[in-house]
C-alpha cells in the first residue's frame, strides 16, 4: 500500500487503515488506527478533487494504568521518510521517566482518562 494515501497497490481505490494496513513503523494502536483513518479520508477527498494530498503526519499515544492513581505513557511522532515509509521522527515523543514522583504518575493516570474519554468520543460519537 502506499503510505502516503494509505490506497492499495494491488487494488487501486481501494484504501486500507487499521491493524489490515502496512504502516511502516507505525504501531497497532488505537490511537494510530484513529490517525490514520482521518488522515485516510483527507487523502481520499483530495484524489476525489484531483489535488495533491497532504503528507501525513502520524502521532502515537499510549497510556496504561499501573493502578487507580499511577498512569504510564509513550508517544511519538511519525512521517514519509525519502523512501515513502512512515517512519518515527527522532526526538520526538518520549516515555514516561522511570523515576517519576507520585504527583506525575497521578497526573498521568488522569491524562489516560482524559485520553480514553476523547478517543471513544472521537472514534464512535
Amino acid at each position: 500500500m502506499d503510505q502516503h494515501t494509505f490506497e492499495s497497490t494491488l487494488v487501486p481505490g481501494i484504501h486500507v487503515i487499521g491493524d489490515s494496513s502496512v504502516a511502516g513503523a507505525l504501531p497497532k494502536s488505537g490511537h494510530t488506527a484513529n490517525n490514520i483513518g482521518k488522515m485516510t479520508a483527507a487523502a481520499i477527498v483530495s484524489l476525489f478533487r484531483g489535488t495533491k494530498p497532504p503528507l501525513p503526519s502520524h502521532v502515537n499515544t499510549c497510556y496504561s494504568l499501573v493502578g487507580p492513581e499511577y498512569g504510564i505513557s509513550v508517544a511519538a511522532v511519525y512521517r514519509l521518510d525519502k523512501d515513502g515509509q512512515l517512519a518515527g521522527i527522532k526526538g520526538a515523543g518520549g516515555l514516561s521517566p522511570m523515576e517519576a514522583p507520585p504527583l506525575q504518575r497521578s497526573q498521568e493516570a488522569g491524562f489516560a482518562q482524559g485520553w480514553y474519554e476523547s478517543i471513544t468520543a472521537d472514534s464512535f460519537g
